[in-house]
């Protein structure tokens, strides 16, 4: 018998099928309700003030100018940029003020590559006191999207607090971020380019390429974003990096390998401080104005540290670290072994012809 269409079957089929789901969606609500203790601790998210204060994300420098250990996390990760604008020469500290009402300033560019999530863009630009100088130019480069919006909306509020921010007084055209592979100069597009080559501007006395605690991610190497900055942008290098020990064991190299490649890094990565310094030097850097600093004694301990007082405090509210926890085991490991140093790199170029490369 041939089939015939109902209305009334098929109205009927429709609030059946839809009585059961609400049914369904209830019971679902009473057994998770019923399993969920609002009384519990769980409420710390209701508790969380948003914009977070900070979202810092580098290894940090744990020790404070005299001597002193650093407990907070945004203070070593701070300290780090400190250290690295420092040993470039670019620091502006408060005795210049004192010794001349106005210091002599010159216009500065900047290549951050891993910029982070805005904290670093604004610290830099407080540290070089940029609002002081004739002109100042930023382009940041990261590879993560998420991070290029949440420094975008962190830069914003910065530049709105009119004088009271580390950025006051200067111009929103004084920032470029953009999402991009800064180890791969070549998919960049027309725009980012531009942006970029721009910095190579005979207005700018000062070029630098910052990069803070990334170097090491990039693929294949390091060396078409040392090639690009000094080639291109005839700017210095101001980095933060990790270095393989030359006197480290067979085994240890072989493990630090492993683990490089479990960090999404190249095979190869960690090179010994000689060969670094090879790579800059055929990269156009002046050999003789290559500096590497190590300051492991500053790095690994106090990150590693920081982990496992962080973990404790955390597991009173029922809240894990995730990956982290592994990732302090690690640094403990580099702390112990000191397979790899952590050191501050600033690489100049040579002098132009008829002028001094600052």
């Amino acid at each position: 018998m041939a089939w015939e269409f109902s209305a009334r079957d098929f109205v009927l089929g429709i609030v059946t099928g839809g009585v059961t789901t609400v049914a369904l969606l209830s019971i679902g609500a009473f057994i998770f309700l019923r399993s969920y203790n609002i009384y519990s601790v769980g409420h710390w998210k209701l508790n969380i003030r948003t914009p977070f204060p900070s979202m810092w994300m580098n290894l940090g420098f744990w020790k404070t100018n005299d001597g002193k250990p650093i407990i907070h996390f945004s203070e070593a990760t701070r300290a780090l940029l400190e250290r690295i604008v420092d040993a470039a020469g670019l620091l502006a500290r408060d005795e210049d003020f004192k010794t001349e009402p106005e210091p002599p300033r010159e216009s500065v560019a900047v290549l951050d590559l891993g910029f982070g999530c805005g904290d670093q863009t604004i610290a830099l630009a407080d540290m070089i006191q940029a609002q002081s100088r004739p002109h100042f130019k930023y382009v940041g480069l990261s590879l993560d999207s998420s991070q290029v919006q949440t420094a975008q909306r962190t830069l914003d509020r910065a530049l709105k607090l009119s004088g009271a921010s580390a950025s006051g007084g200067l111009p929103q055209n004084s920032f470029n971020l953009y999402c991009a592979n800064a180890a791969k100069p070549e998919t960049w597009s027309r725009a980012i380019r531009a942006s970029v080559d721009a910095l190579a501007d005979g207005a700018f006395s000062q070029r630098w390429m910052l990069a803070l605690d990334c170097l090491y991610h990039f693929s294949p190497s390091r060396k078409p974003a040392f090639k690009l900055a000094a080639e291109t942008l005839n700017a210095n290098v101001m980095a933060f990096d990790l270095v393989l020990d030359e006197n480290a064991s067979r085994w240890n190299k072989f493990l630090v390998r492993i683990v490089g490649l479990v960090m999404n890094c190249p095979l190869y990565t960690f090179l010994p401080e000689e060969q670094y310094r090879e790579q800059l030097v055929e990269c156009g850097y002046d050999r003789a104005r290559i500096e590497i600093q190590e300051i492991s004694d500053h790095v690994f301990g106090g990150v590693s540290g920081f982990l496992r007082t962080q973990e404790a405090a955390l597991s009173q509210y029922g809240i894990g670290m995730g990956g982290f926890k592994l990732a302090g085991r690690l640094f403990e490991w580099f702390d112990r072994t000191r397979v790899v140093r952590a050191v501050i790199v600033v690489a100049r170029r040579k002098p132009e012809q008829g002028r001094e490369v600052d």
